[in-house]
């Protein structure tokens, strides 16, 4: 490909540095333990309720990139939905009426008064995935990544140490005796494995980030 009349080829690449950006986070949800990824730019687009359904896990330099992206995950547990499983007859008769609700409902979400935020609310599959992560849970993995970030990181780790879906996560009386009693939340053990690889010491220049590794 070239300009008309030039005698010059030019070599188009869809690389640009947000498409980097998108497929390192993409392949990073492993690394995380979760569903997805969202960058800081694109909570900033969001309105406050939405974003508050948004959880800051980590402050990484992707390679390929020199700006810190704050990472956030949308917590929702996908395996807590169960499969119905229906007659064929039943399929085949409700086939029409299951088409006509769908594109009601996606005709709903398309509209300018839609607000996604409510569905964390109102729809019964997000309500049910959101299930086990509770309030408390949210509060002090919030708290040990404000440690995390700013250098704290032994009180970082016993603040993540705490971060169980369930009840047990007492403060306190909960104690860790090896990775094994560790929280399953996925965030959480990433950031208890990169603080362990220095014994839980911050380098002595840490600026609050760290480079996303490829795996």
């Amino acid at each position: 490909e070239g300009a008309i009349g030039s005698e010059f080829k030019i070599d188009a690449s869809y690389l640009s540095p947000n498409v980097n950006v998108a497929t390192r986070l993409e392949a990073a949800t492993t690394q995380f333990g979760v569903w997805m990824l969202v960058s800081h730019f694109m909570i900033e687009l969001c309105n406050p309720e939405m974003g508050a359904h948004c959880r800051l896990i980590d402050h990484v330099v992707v390679k390929g990139s020199r700006t810190p992206l704050r990472l956030y995950t949308v917590d929702l547990d996908c395996l807590a939905l169960g499969v119905q499983l229906s007659r064929p007859e039943r399929i085949i008769k409700n086939r029409f009426k299951i088409r006509q609700l769908r594109e009601l409902r996606k005709n709903e979400k398309w509209s300018e008064e839609y607000t996604v935020y409510e569905a964390f609310e109102t729809d019964e599959d997000i309500v049910r995935m959101r299930a086990k992560f509770s309030m408390e849970f949210f509060r002090r993995f919030s708290m040990a990544y404000r440690n995390y970030e700013a250098g704290e990181w032994r009180v970082a780790r016993d603040m993540l140490f705490t971060c169980h879906y369930t009840p047990k996560s007492d403060a306190g009386r909960y104690v860790v005796t090896s990775e094994a009693d560790w929280p399953e939340d996925g965030p959480t053990v990433t950031l208890l494995n990169f603080m362990q690889q220095t014994k839980y010491r911050p380098p002595q220049d840490w600026p609050g980030h760290r480079e996303l590794p490829d795996h």
